[in-house]
């Protein structure tokens, strides 16, 4: 697994070590990572220290990793991963390594959120209305773009994840600004914009030591779609956020979102997509459901659904390496009613071994 210090490569190891359930000593663990003192390095079974993802050495490394190992299936941790990786495997077929994430030409309508928006116009899928600079028109379209649906407006970048780099617009001065930054979009914010007045009011008054804006929550839906076109069952969860984490997660059912999710996936399968598929959608101003990001690989949410009676990890597995018959976890019916929280973990890292990983770029267990 690739960026193994993320939290997603926390959120595999929690459901491969979950004590009721635990299937850990089935597989033979090797994690990625470009952080020497991260403490999921070393629940792996090895792990190897790479260049960052965006290096012109981390192709060499990772190609390097894969002929050593021979590892049956790749996992990504993070986006820049994936779509790496994938063109990887597919420059290289004899490697043979899978990913579950179908075609690297179908990744990018997930990596990058321009691709989202194009991609969404040419299914008439539901999207949060988006500009970029070049793309959609000038500052002067931009204008035209602020006063149709109002302030505040969200810039985020093309390819981001995790909520990094991503501001709120309340003005054209606002939107000058970000309009000078590499590779920015602007999308028409989903929501009751009103419900920030009182937060930007603070923001405009004493700098705060910590800033959140408050009731900030999305429908997560997802679901693992098979080569054939075949899905999982839907799973909507409603997340809600602090400081741009998901903190919260409780299971709902709504049959608009799940239709919805629907025609996402046929889309995806028609492109060629596989693999799992997260789409996140919030209520417009006018109370319509939209989809804001989508997501085509493991994600943070994988522990959370496990617990709630999704089985992710499983599902991809017994769907890739069917052969290998990886047991797959049935929650108890109650478990569908769980509210998830969640909070920071600790972990002993010891100092041998982080000299290990740190002096021989490989540590293993």
């Amino acid at each position: 697994m690739t960026s193994i210090g993320s939290l997603v490569g926390q959120n595999v190891h929690d459901v491969l070590e979950f004590p009721e359930f635990r299937r850990r000593d089935q597989v033979s663990l090797i994690g990625t990572n470009s952080m020497v003192g991260s403490p999921n390095n070393f629940r792996c079974d090895k792990c190897y220290i790479v260049p960052n993802t965006n290096s012109p050495e981390f192709k060499e490394r990772i190609l390097e990793i894969i002929k050593l190992e021979k590892p049956s299936l790749i996992l990504s941790g993070r986006d820049e991963d994936t779509e790496t990786v994938a063109t990887l495997l597919e420059e290289f077929p004899g490697l043979g390594a899978k990913m579950p994430y179908g075609r690297a030409s179908t990744l990018k309508y997930a990596l990058d959120k321009w691709e989202s928006w194009v991609f969404c116009q040419k299914y008439n899928l539901p999207f949060a209305e988006t500009f970029v600079l070049g793309k959609s028109g000038d500052f002067s379209q931009l204008e035209k773009f602020a006063a149709q649906f109002g302030f505040p407006l969200i810039a985020k970048p093309i390819q981001g994840f995790a909520s990094k780099g991503v501001f709120f617009i309340r003005s054209l001065e606002d939107a000058k600004v970000v309009s000078e930054f590499p590779n920015y979009m602007f999308q028409e914010y989903l929501g009751q914009g009103e419900s920030l007045d009182e937060y930007f009011r603070q923001l405009d008054g004493l700098t705060p030591l910590f800033a959140h804006a408050p009731n900030i929550y999305h429908h997560s839906c997802h679901t693992v779609i098979a080569p054939d076109g075949s899905f999982d069952p839907i799973f909507i969860s409603r997340n809600e956020h602090e400081s741009g984490t998901t903190v919260g997660f409780k299971k709902v059912q709504d049959p608009d979102l799940e239709e919805l999710t629907k025609r996402f996936v046929a889309a995806f399968h028609t492109e060629g997509g596989f693999g799992p598929l997260t789409v996140q959608f919030r209520k417009d101003q006018r109370g319509v459901w939209k989809a804001q990001e989508m997501n085509m690989r493991t994600n943070g949410n994988t522990f959370p659904r496990f617990m709630m009676g999704q089985d992710d990890l499983g599902l991809i597995l017994d769907g890739v390496l069917p052969e290998e018959k990886f047991p797959i976890f049935h929650a108890p019916e109650e478990t569908h009613q769980l509210i998830i929280g969640k909070s920071l973990k600790s972990h002993i890292i010891f100092p041998e071994d982080l000299n290990q990983l740190q002096n021989e770029q490989v540590w293993s267990n």
